[in-house]
């Protein structure tokens, strides 16, 4: 075996040693940040977020009273309008839950600035409390469709008591109200929902979306 022979084996031998104790390390550390996916009955990631108007919005400082947050991509936003009108009137106006839309900034192209993001989402008008997620945080252990609205409620407890996607329709907006009520009437000393009286249902009056234009939803510059 001549010279160079002997000086590359033992540089083999100690990349080896170096490999066998630093893979298992990189691995253990894949592990620990490996991502999960909540599930019902699980506390809920912890946020804080400012809103389009400088507004901090912590999720410890909200227990006690259930959370709606409705969240999707920029291209949902009319559809989501449509959730954001009824959950407000229902139980954001009597103050039976916190109605929040959460918009996921993690994707922004870098060449847009972020009071360009502000100013497009305050011309939009929505009707709850605009949550801008720079990090993603709110989605990071849910399976969220940014094809549609998603809307997710936890408890008073911080805890998730359910994620859904859909689009809206009269039918499963009662449905999902149904499952919020539920979770609103557990919360001892809150407001309740607002419910329709026999009157007003005998005359026909319902709960609807206010009308809006572009309702169907199209591809725009907001976020």
């Amino acid at each position: 075996m001549n010279r160079a022979t002997l000086r590359v084996v033992p540089a083999v031998i100690i990349m080896f040693f170096c490999l066998t104790i630093l893979l298992p390390m990189g691995a253990a550390a894949h592990n620990v940040d490996a991502p999960y996916k909540l599930v019902p009955g699980m506390p809920f990631t912890y946020f804080d977020l400012s809103d389009i108007f400088n507004q901090h919005w912590v999720s410890n400082y909200l227990r006690g009273r259930p959370i709606v947050i409705l969240t999707g991509h920029r291209d949902q936003r009319f559809e989501i309008l449509k959730w954001a009108d009824l959950l407000k009137r229902e139980f954001g106006d009597t103050g039976a839950a916190h109605i929040l839309w959460v918009v996921n900034l993690r994707h922004v192209p870098w060449n847009t600035s972020r009071e360009t993001v502000f100013n497009q989402w305050r011309s939009f008008g929505a009707p709850v409390p605009v949550l801008m997620d720079w990090h993603g945080v709110v989605g990071r252990h849910m399976q969220i469709n940014y094809n549609a609205p998603n809307i997710i409620c936890i408890d008073a407890d911080g805890r998730l008591v359910f994620h859904q996607i859909h689009t809206y329709m009269p039918d499963v907006y009662t449905a999902v109200a149904t499952q919020i009520r539920t979770v609103a009437m557990m919360s001892p000393g809150m407001s309740k929902p607002a419910t329709l009286n026999p009157a007003e249902v005998a005359a026909g009056n319902t709960l609807a979306p206010t009308p809006r234009a572009n309702a169907k939803g199209t591809r725009g510059n907001s976020y």
